[in-house]
């Protein structure tokens, strides 16, 4: 104890005489605190638990999409992966993996659209093209084609190249020359270029038309379009059925946990690409893809990482029209094969669709859909389906059964099961008259040979196509 206090008391002096101005002496203490003993420091283990690692959302989202892809790749005939996703204006989200990388030169195809639609926005800002109008005027046609510019930049008549022309007419400018001019300079995409109305571009620059997309029009300095032309551009365009998702210009609708999205997938030189916009949320996310996947690839990857970035909330229970929930006479006729329907919008998001579509009709007017899409529809008052999570909505108008996913055609007789048993059946009955003649002693003839290989080509054909066609 002696010797404690005198190392205290060097070490108090020892202070004093460095100039340390606060030290306080033996005496200076309070009587109370004189003659403490040391306090010994603990010696056995303190038990503090574990420390909760907090991770971003952004962080989140990455590690999420990583063990996603990797697992897909693992499992599928994909080369290479690269997803950028954007909240607002700043990136949120960057991962590659395989042959892909954020810099890897790719082609649109068919999303290099959503260029021109831009371009063709800044024209109606200039009132040099209108809406509203019937798409002749803006071609400069004499006489009406009966389709508005509205109608066509939504998908809902025409195609795509008349946009194109529209606004090569309102510009006086090539459309190749107009984009990169008018869009891929103020947006710094300095990787990207047009070519015969194909854009040529790279992920990393994707996520700044992305960005433009979801924050008013502007990325950094530069500016493509005015607030009120991205929520024009964006606005649902009314539907078949307003259960249905509307569809904007340059995009079609989609519908998913309570959110609204904007979609527009692209495929060229063996890249498929795939755009998805959600105005609300002001986020959005570009996914490129090199190899061969397929509908099941699109469907586990994008939905997954749709619902990780944006988590599931209340859908909208507003009640679409006055008419009756259908009953099992209306599941009834609904029910059969379908397959993709050969229309503008399908066009614009096939990626998540295989071709082939099964709808089964239960008791009490419920239908079963398996194929495409797998999901359990009940009937709801204003005429229509929709699952329990309300992304799968379907609707009967005039012989085609509308998802919200995109819209769908009977089968072609031809791709149908049936029809080659028929076929089948036909060539074991000729076969087995041919061999019953043959008994009998009946000479063969032209007739009866050529019969026999009409029979003997339909066997073959059916075991072919039942083999190796997409057939339901």
């Amino acid at each position: 104890m002696h010797r404690v206090r005198a190392f205290l008391i060097v070490a108090i002096l020892l202070s004093v005489s460095s100039g340390g101005r606060h030290a306080l002496a033996q005496t200076e203490l309070a009587p109370e605190l004189r003659d403490r003993p040391p306090v010994a420091a603990p010696t056995s283990k303190i038990d503090v638990g574990s420390i909760p690692l907090v991770l971003s959302e952004s962080q989140e989202a990455d590690n999420f999409a990583s063990g996603l892809i990797r697992g897909l790749m693992t499992a599928t005939h994909v080369k290479g992966v690269v997803v950028v996703a954007v909240k607002d204006d700043h990136v949120m989200m960057q991962q590659a993996f395989g042959t892909m990388t954020p810099d890897t030169s790719i082609a649109l195809g068919r999303l290099s659209g959503v260029f021109e639609t831009v371009g063709a926005m800044q024209q109606i800002e200039h009132g040099k093209l209108a809406p509203g109008a019937d798409i002749a005027q803006a071609l400069g046609e004499t006489g009406n084609r009966g389709m508005t510019l509205a109608q066509v930049l939504s998908f809902r008549a025409g195609d795509p190249s008349l946009v194109r022309r529209a606004l090569e007419k309102a510009a006086g400018a090539p459309s190749d020359d107009y984009v990169a001019k008018e869009v891929l300079l103020p947006l710094g995409m300095r990787s990207s270029r047009s070519q015969n109305g194909v854009i040529q571009t790279t992920p990393l620059d994707m996520s700044h038309l992305a960005i433009a997309l979801v924050h008013d029009g502007a990325f950094e300095n530069g500016r493509i379009l005015q607030p009120a032309s991205i929520e024009r551009m964006q606005a649902s365009v009314p539907a078949a059925h307003p259960a249905l998702p509307g569809d904007g210009f340059g995009f079609t609708g989609m519908r998913r946990h309570g959110w609204r999205g904007l979609q527009h997938d692209g495929d060229a030189a063996g890249v498929e690409t795939r755009l998805v916009i959600v105005p609300e949320a002001k986020l959005a996310y570009f996914i490129a893809v090199t190899g061969r996947p397929n509908a099941a690839f699109w469907h586990t990857f994008d939905d997954g990482l749709f619902d990780k970035l944006l988590p599931p909330r209340k859908p909208d229970q507003t009640a679409f029209g006055d008419a009756a929930a259908p009953g099992p006479a209306e599941a009834g006729r609904v029910a059969g094969f379908y397959e993709p329907a050969r229309d503008s919008v399908g066009g614009v998001a096939p990626l998540k669709r295989a071709g082939m579509l099964r709808v089964r009709a239960m008791a009490e007017g419920t239908l079963v859909l398996t194929g495409d899409e797998d999901a359990t529809l009940s009937p709801k008052p204003g005429g229509y389906w929709e699952s329990a999570d309300a992304n799968i909505v379907a609707v009967a108008r005039d012989g085609q059964l509308m998802l919200s996913t995109g819209a769908y055609g009977p089968l072609a007789i031809y791709k149908r099961s049936g029809f080659y048993a028929l076929l089948a059946l036909l060539a074991a009955i000729g076969t087995g008259v041919i061999l019953w003649r043959e008994q009998r002693g009946a000479a063969p003839n032209s007739a009866v040979l050529g019969a026999a290989g009409v029979c003997i080509g339909f066997l073959l054909l059916s075991v072919f196509v039942w083999l190796f066609s997409p057939i339901v």
